[in-house]
């Protein structure tokens, strides 16, 4: 290659450096899932190809294949991730100034959507934990005591899975929303997977969400960007969604990545169901593995956590999650997800072949066996260095600020600022994480 200092050039070196991505996309670099040359194959609206913002021929079928694959009422393409579809399903759902119940730990993307129409919002904190850590959990208790607190909620948003795998009862929450007749949107960006293997939770399609918005580039073998929106009930508007989606995603839709849509959904199609329990019984074995950790602890999966996501703790252990992540990364070549102080997060797919598990397993535990751990760094308290220090309590955030992955924030516009708050800010940055602003 002439130009050896662009992007492309690094990425193609980057590819052939041997480190095994436990993180997304879904297809992991596999070269099965790109059958031509990205420049071969791009190209516009021109004859035979069909427009994406209005579907008559092949990518009508395409996505109506989709929605008979992920049994929804209807299914759209989206090429600008999940953001696009958060966009247009709020918006096809709420009026300027309506009144939203939001998960409090949803995805930066939510608010700026809040704040672009104008709705009041009422937050929906997360409860529990698991092994310390926590779980990001929505009680359907709390979505009652939020309609009877007030009734004109118009729709109800919320996360599920967490980034670490945690699914709230979709289901129950399902039945309280349309009880108060409301919409329910579950951003289920991190579970397109779960419905295709026998340990996943249920995905919040069969339990009775409204809208569901897929990230399927996350978990599913496609490529980075793209997403599906499904609506799944009569009581969406359909036209809404549609008129929003020519809003919100752009006008020259690529057809590398709709290429790359349809090209997962004939995967899931055709060899599907082979390749899921293929997998599940590999993630089952890498679990019975590691049940033997001594310091460190990987969170268990259940039919309320999903076992494609494997959640490291590293309370109690004598490092911290950015530690092990340097840790894997640069001692052992697997490229991790993200960490946060008390956790690291390996993200799986369905394109794991059982020689990546295998040393991913053998990692974790080779690492879990070293004794020279500092003790004192195992505490995951919160502690302040004081590095915000010029943000005093009770002043009020006109700026998101978040640690990206995964991108929630943790304070948002209008909100105060507490000590607690503050302190969390100054723990991430004293820990070696970048604090981002929106």
């Amino acid at each position: 290659m002439k130009y050896k200092n662009n992007l492309l050039y690094k990425l193609d070196n980057y590819s052939k450096d041997g480190l095994v991505p436990f993180h997304m996309p879904g297809h992991k670099r596999n070269d099965i899932f790109a059958p031509n040359d990205a420049y071969l194959i791009d190209i516009t609206e021109i004859d035979d190809f069909d427009d994406l913002h209005h579907p008559e021929d092949c990518l009508k079928s395409a996505m109506e294949r989709a929605s008979d694959i992920f049994g929804t009422k209807e299914t759209f393409f989206l090429v600008n991730g999940c953001t696009g579809g958060i966009l247009a399903s709020i918006y096809a759902t709420c009026n300027r100034g309506d009144h939203i119940l939001l998960a409090r730990n949803s995805h930066k993307s939510v608010y700026n959507t809040l704040m672009l129409n104008g709705l009041e919002a009422t937050y929906l904190w997360p409860k529990g934990e698991i092994m310390g850590l926590p779980c990001g959990m929505i009680e359907a208790a709390d979505v009652e005591k939020a309609f009877v607190d007030n009734p004109h909620i118009k729709c109800v948003f919320i996360t599920s899975p967490t980034y670490e795998g945690v699914v709230s009862d979709i289901a129950g929450i399902a039945d309280i929303v349309h009880r108060h007749n409301a919409v329910l949107i579950v951003d289920e960006a991190h579970g397109s997977h779960m419905q295709f293997g026998h340990i996943f939770p249920k995905s919040a399609i069969a339990e009775g969400a409204d809208i569901v918005i897929h990230g399927i580039h996350k978990t599913l073998p496609t490529l980075t960007q793209t997403a599906l929106l499904h609506i799944n009930s009569d009581r969406v508007d359909q036209a809404a969604v549609k008129k929003y989606l020519r809003i919100f995603q752009t006008s020259s839709p690529s057809y590398v990545l709709m290429g790359a849509i349809d090209y997962c959904m004939d995967f899931l199609e055709n060899d599907g169901k082979e390749y899921y329990d293929i997998y599940c019984r590999r993630l089952e074995r890498v679990y019975n593995k590691l049940s033997s950790l001594k310091a460190l602890q990987v969170l268990p999966y259940s039919q309320n956590r999903d076992a494609s996501k494997i959640v490291i703790s590293t309370c109690g252990s004598g490092i911290d999650g950015l530690t092990l992540y340097n840790m894997l990364r640069k001692d052992y070549n697997l490229q991790p997800e993200m960490s946060l102080p008390q956790y690291v997060i390996m993200m799986t797919s369905v394109m794991d072949d059982e020689n990546a598990l295998d040393r991913l397993t053998d990692a974790i535990l080779r690492i879990d066996n070293i004794n020279s751990f500092d003790s004192e760094s195992a505490n995951c308290s919160m502690h302040s260095s004081h590095m915000y220090s010029h943000i005093v309590p009770g002043s009020i955030a006109g700026d998101m600020l978040y640690v990206y992955p995964p991108g929630i924030p943790i304070v948002v516009p209008g909100e105060t600022y507490t000590e607690e708050i503050i302190e969390s800010i100054n723990h991430y940055i004293d820990k070696g994480y970048i604090i981002k602003k929106n």
